[in-house]
């Protein structure tokens, strides 16, 4: 098991995901992930990054990339 092992949340946030789809992708198999002893979730991000298509950009950071305006 990695040692830089992270919280589901702190991966939803990375990926600018709503909270919670992390915790669902691990459940349902589409992430690979670790189980604590308590039952917990943790993921290693080297793993799961590779598996990511798409990262969700905040609308005026993708804008801003293309140099068009916000308004």
């Amino acid at each position: 098991m990695p040692n830089d092992l992270l919280y589901p949340d702190d991966v939803d946030a990375r990926l600018n995901w709503p909270p919670g789809r992390t915790s669902r992708l691990a459940r349902t198999g589409k992430l690979p992930h670790y189980i604590l002893p308590d039952g917990s979730i943790r993921l290693c991000w080297e793993e799961i990054l590779p598996l990511v298509h798409h990262v969700a950009v905040a609308p005026d950071a993708a804008q801003a990339k293309e140099g068009r305006p916000n308004g």
